[in-house]
């Protein structure tokens, strides 16, 4: 299969048509940009223009806020004078949701502006026959008559406009005819991007966000894709969409926007946080420099992975039972430990791994030939083995014990490209061996980088191959703590959806629409419900993304009026306008109504 990038096993950066957003320049040639959201009230214009402000000063590049009616738009005018009035000059785009006309008065004030195919004009079918092809054409005639005279403006006015399709919002016209799928994604913003390019507009750019990092990574692959066979190539802004809050959620936007980053793809990039927005920040800016210190002219030779890089399949390796967990086959990935970690499937001591059976695992690691074959016949840790050197261990791979260490990260190098090679090989060799992805932060030549960046660039790596369907033992070795270096295996996995280990959460980062204080809410839906193993809920201020962003959440808490809350079960909303100091009960009898509730 044709890659969708310029190379999969070093980071060649995709050429693209370069848009101009108020100066600030996004793709070609131009560094990554670092872009957030204000999540004050836009009308509050006092409140919003201290948090433009103190985003600027934090090192953010472009700042939207939200536009939900025609008042939030006009008070985008007075926010944009008084910012540049302090003294900024910090691009601002306006979040357009359901109403063109709001958009036609943003424009006038904001830099950009964020249209949503997925409610800018599309209307509910309400139970009626699907669409036949004429009435399909025109719902799209409808589409380019509302769309137009903003883009004639944004032309007018030298604006920038992004297509950013979600998930969790397609319209029903798209779901419909293509599913909630990816294709769906990228087929809704390109009707949009058609309409911009027959009114010959071209200083627009895309998102395809998702909160499940598999589907984010594959619609942004396949949006390449189809850009190529449609001739054309735009920007693209990077984000793994309602990401949560804490640790979780930035390992979950390191994997999936870095691991598009080290692909190459990605012009602009944003980490959502339900936190106060200066705290992305760092984040975004810590994985841009990561994406940017392996970066490549020249792409290499692409091996041929026999992948497919849209679905998620995961490689087929053979069982490995080691008595209190089974390795490999559909087996869930194992956490690996060196030291005693109580949550570790295999711990790890002087290199010999602890199992309930009494034996041994082999583990052939990557880059040095030397002695392998007696090493693994006195059992023990073989040396590594590089790519160039498997062909002539041919003979070994079918040894039943043997697990491989895929290649680590080590300064300047595109692991996961060398992991993709290396596996690619194995697979060419007839090997279906299970692999172990390694992270041991004491390889990386840089020793002043914090723990946390250290955890997003495991991350990257690990969720990367993972999200290929690489990787069968997963380990991390950064704090010099066993327990927590489990924690954040096992956090990885989550991310990656590899593996459940505890309760997950989908929270959007809140912004002016938000109906009541989510960050508040977050916290205290997290310590009522952490305990809880295999349930996912989804945390929403309103109703314009909340419903769709968390439809694969078992339970949803969304914000349906002022201080009132409304119950999800599944897609299905159970119960409504609920006043906020009784909703997390009433949220944790719903999970316990449901069986799925634990003591802790």
């Amino acid at each position: 299969m044709e890659s969708y990038c310029n190379s999969r096993v070093n980071c060649v950066r995709i050429k693209n048509n370069q848009v101009d957003v108020g100066g600030v320049k996004i793709g070609g040639n131009a560094p990554i940009v670092v872009q957030s959201m204000t999540n004050t009230k836009t009308c509050d214009v006092e409140a919003s223009v201290k948090q433009c402000i103190d985003l600027a000063e934090a090192g953010c590049q472009i700042i939207r806020l939200t536009a939900q009616n025609l008042e939030a738009a006009k008070a985008l005018g007075d926010i944009s004078k008084k910012f540049k009035a302090a003294g900024f000059s910090n691009p601002l785009v306006a979040d357009i949701h359901f109403l063109p006309q709001t958009a036609m008065e943003a424009v006038e004030h904001v830099e950009k502006i964020r249209v949503n195919p997925g409610n800018f004009t599309d209307k509910r079918l309400d139970g009626k026959p699907d669409y036949t092809d004429a009435e399909y054409e025109a719902e799209l005639e409808k589409v380019r008559q509302k769309f137009t005279p903003l883009v004639l403006r944004c032309k007018e006015l030298g604006r920038a406009i992004r297509i950013g399709t979600n998930h969790g919002s397609l319209s029903d016209r798209i779901v419909r005819r293509y599913g909630d799928t990816s294709f769906g994604m990228v087929e809704a913003a390109f009707e949009f991007a058609r309409i911009c390019r027959d009114l010959n507009f071209h200083n627009f750019l895309f998102s395809f966000k998702a909160s499940n990092t598999r589907i984010m990574t594959q619609t942004y692959r396949l949006a390449v894709k189809m850009m190529k066979e449609e001739g054309f190539s735009y920007p693209l802004h990077l984000g793994v969409t309602e990401a949560g809050f804490g640790l979780d959620a930035r390992i979950k936007s390191s994997m999936g926007i870095g691991g598009l980053l080290f692909d190459g793809i990605g012009d602009t990039i944003r980490v959502s946080l339900t936190e106060d927005p200066v705290a992305e920040i760092p984040v975004a800016k810590n994985i841009a420099e990561l994406a940017n210190k392996i970066r490549s002219e020249n792409a290499l030779p692409q091996p041929n992975e026999d992948i497919d890089f849209y679905t998620y399949n995961r490689r087929e390796t053979i069982n490995i039972d080691c008595g209190n967990f089974k390795i490999g086959s559909d087996n869930v990935p194992a956490a690996a430990s060196f030291g005693d970690a109580k949550n570790a499937d295999v711990q790890f001591n002087n290199n010999q791994a602890i199992l309930s059976n009494g034996e041994n695992i082999k583990i052939a690691s990557y880059d040095c030939p030397c002695k392998l074959e007696d090493d693994l016949k006195l059992g023990k840790v073989a040396a590594e083995i590089s790519t160039d050197f498997l062909p002539k261990c041919k003979h070994l791979l079918a040894n039943e014990n043997l697990i491989f260490v895929a290649p680590a990260p080590v300064a300047k190098k595109h692991a996961v490209g060398e992991a993709r090679a290396f596996v690619a090989e194995l697979k060419k060799l007839g090997g279906k061996n299970p692999i172990w992805l390694k992270f041991d932060s004491s390889k990386l030549v840089d020793k002043n980088v914090s723990e946390m960046e250290q955890l997003n660039e495991a991350s990257i790596y690990i969720g990367s191959l993972l999200v290929d369907g690489i990787g069968d033992i997963v380990s991390v070795e950064i704090s010099g703590d066993a327990e927590k270096d489990t924690a954040y295996a096992l956090a990885i996995l989550q991310g990656a959806r590899a593996r459940r280990s505890k309760a997950e959460y989908i929270a959007c980062p809140s912004c002016g629409r938000t109906l009541y204080n989510i960050q508040e809410a977050v916290a205290k839906i997290e310590k009522a419900t952490s305990h809880l193993k295999n349930v996912t809920i989804g945390v929403m201020g309103c109703i314009v993304n909340g419903p769709g962003e968390m439809a694969d959440a078992d339970f949803g808490y969304v914000g349906g009026a002022p201080g009132k809350i409304n119950l999800y079960k599944n897609k299905k909303c159970v119960e409504v306008n609920i006043p906020q100091e009784q909703a997390i009960e009433r949220l944790i009898q719903l999970i316990k109504d449901n069986g799925k509730w634990q003591e802790p």
